[in-house]
């Protein structure tokens, strides 16, 4: 057992040095366009107010009747904020594909080798797992760090009668996107992450299916998916489907929507194990 953890956790230190540069350079993108807006906005803001003043020979209240106040909520509706995570969901995604893709490129593929290890072959299914959730998670704790600089950032360069009075937890939750992807509501978080779990076991049975098929495989997977997004749907639909919607309390549809995504999530496990091991030889 204390051999095989410890083959395991070799394997995904191999994985994350692997990704370290990618996820760096995912890193240094979010904190300079980061760094970027959190200044560039409030000088433009006080500038703005400054000149208004000056030209029109106006107060600060009256200046500020005409742009209003800055909040936190402002910066972070901004492609500074936004951009970067954007970026960085997009790039997870594709290395969500790209993790187990380049195993087999080149002529000397490395994959083969990877198969050829004294490990049970599950054991590269969940380093890789692992990998893209550290790094998922990494980047969550990068951006909360970097919100709570930009917020004390924007309170020293704008003046304090010239901010809207607004928390940095109020800014956060007014968000819509912030809302969903920060734990400020645990059982929201831990929904969405759930999801993502799912969404990941999914892909990679996909990946599997086509490495072990070819082309036929392409067509399985592209099944597969149809029939677990039937799966975790179903329990949405279900009112409809009964045609009554008191039925089922929201508590038993959820539980429901718990268990659809959990079947999804252990039968994508199931496959990809028999695939690893059964399917893809060396």
């Amino acid at each position: 057992m204390k051999k095989t953890l410890k083959a395991f956790l070799n394997l995904t230190a191999f994985e994350l040095d692997r990704l370290s540069k990618f996820l760096y350079a995912l890193i240094g993108v979010t904190l300079v366009a980061n760094m970027i807006g959190y200044v560039l906005i409030p000088l433009r803001f006080t500038d703005r107010i400054n000149a208004y003043m000056v030209q029109n020979s106006v107060t600060e209240q009256q200046a500020l009747e005409v742009y209003g106040e800055l909040s936190f909520y402002d910066i972070l509706q901004t492609s500074w904020i936004l951009g970067p995570i954007a970026l960085g969901v997009s790039a997870l995604l594709l290395y969500a594909f790209f993790i187990w893709y380049r195993e087999w490129l080149g002529k000397n593929t490395f994959a083969y080798r990877l198969l050829m290890l004294p490990i049970p072959r599950m054991h590269i299914f969940y380093s890789k797992f692992v990998v893209i959730y550290v790094s998922i998670f990494t980047l969550i704790a990068i951006q909360i760090v970097s919100l709570i600089f930009g917020f004390n950032l924007m309170s020293a360069l704008v003046p304090s009668e010239w901010l809207r009075h607004m928390s940095f937890f109020s800014a956060l939750s007014m968000h819509p996107f912030f809302y969903y992807i920060l734990p400020l509501e645990p059982w929201i978080f831990l929904a969405i992450n759930g999801i993502g779990l799912v969404f990941l076991h999914v892909t990679f049975t996909v990946i599997l299916l086509e490495r072990s098929f070819s082309v036929k495989g392409i067509l399985i997977g592209i099944t597969y998916v149809l029939i677990t997004l039937l799966i975790a749907l179903f329990p949405a639909f279900l009112p409809e489907l009964i045609g009554n919607h008191y039925y089922l309390y929201n508590s038993e549809l959820l539980i429901l929507t718990v268990l659809s995504l959990g079947l999804i999530s252990f039968t994508s496990i199931m496959i990809s194990r028999f695939l690893l091991n059964k399917k893809i030889t060396v």
